[in-house]
C-alpha cells in the first residue's frame, strides 16, 4: 500500500474518532438563573413598622442595577399570625393574584414563642397555599423582644426546623438584632419604645438582609440610608452581610 494510502486511510480513522458522540458528547445545557422578579412578604406589624421591610428593599433597587423587572409588595396586618392569614380572604386572595416568585412568611413572635406545634404547623399549611412549586419561599426569621432575650433559642430553633420540611430559606434578621445587641458602644436602639417592634433602624437592618438574600447583593455596595444617619446604615449594611455569610 502505498504511502499516500496510507495517509488518506489515517485521515479517515481521526476523523471518525473526532465525530463520534460519546468522545464528543454536547455540552450540558446550563440551567437558567434564577431572577426574582415578583415578592410577596406576609406578617404583620413586624413586617409593616417604618413603611414595611418592603418599602426599604425597593429603597435599595433603586439605587442598583437589577437586570430584571422587580416588583416588591407585603400583604401584613397588626397581630395576625399565619394562621390568621390562612383565614382571610384577602390574603388568600393575594397568593392568587400572580405566580409569585418569592414568598416571605413571617409568624408571629409570640406564637413562634407560646405555641410552636401551631406555628410550624401554620408555616406548613402556608406551602400548600402556594399553587406555583416553583415559587421559593423564605423566613423572616424574627428577632427575640428586649425584655425576653432568651426566647431567642426557642425562635432560632422553630425556623431551623419547618425550613428543611417546606423548602425554605431563612433570613436570620433574629440573629442580626442579638449580634449587635451583644456589641459595646452601640449609639442607636434596634427596638421601638415598646420593646417588641423594632426602631427604623431595625427595619433597615431586616431589609438589607433581605435585599442581599433575595437579589444575591451586597448591601454594602449600595448606597440606599433610608433616612438614617450614613454611618448607622454603613454599620447595619455590614452587619447585615456579616450575619447572612456566617448563617
Amino acid at each position: 500500500m502505498s504511502r499516500w494510502r496510507l495517509y488518506c486511510l489515517g485521515l479517515l480513522v481521526i476523523w471518525g474518532c473526532s465525530s463520534d458522540p460519546e468522545t464528543n458528547p454536547e455540552p450540558e445545557a446550563q440551567p437558567e438563573p434564577f431572577l426574582p422578579e415578583q415578592v410577596l412578604f406576609i406578617g404583620n406589624s413586624h413586617t409593616q413598622y417604618n413603611e414595611g421591610i418592603d418599602f426599604h428593599v425597593r429603597g435599595f433597587l433603586a439605587n442598583t442595577t437589577v437586570d430584571h423587572p422587580t416588583r416588591v409588595e407585603k400583604r401584613t396586618m397588626g397581630g395576625y399570625s399565619l394562621e390568621d392569614h390562612l383565614n382571610d380572604e384577602n390574603t388568600l386572595n393575594k397568593l392568587q393574584e400572580t405566580d409569585w416568585d418569592i414568598i416571605v412568611l413571617q409568624e408571629n413572635t409570640f406564637v413562634v414563642v407560646n405555641d410552636s406545634p401551631q406555628a410550624q404547623a401554620s408555616f406548613q399549611d402556608f406551602s400548600f397555599q402556594i399553587r406555583d412549586e416553583k415559587t421559593k419561599i423564605y423566613l423572616f426569621m424574627t428577632w427575640a423582644y428586649e425584655d425576653e432575650p432568651d426566647s431567642y433559642n426557642t425562635i432560632k430553633g422553630i425556623y431551623e426546623n419547618v425550613a428543611p420540611l417546606i423548602n425554605g430559606t431563612i433570613v436570620p434578621v433574629g440573629t442580626a438584632f442579638k449580634t449587635i445587641q451583644n456589641e459595646e458602644n452601640i449609639s442607636f436602639p434596634l427596638y421601638n419604645i415598646d420593646g417588641v417592634h423594632c426602631s427604623p433602624e431595625g427595619t433597615f437592618l431586616a431589609a438589607a438582609m433581605f435585599y442581599a438574600a433575595i437579589y444575591d447583593k451586597d448591601p454594602t455596595e449600595n448606597s440606599y440610608s433610608a433616612s438614617l444617619d450614613p454611618d448607622t446604615a454603613t454599620f447595619l449594611k455590614a452587619k447585615a452581610k456579616e450575619v447572612l455569610t456566617s448563617n
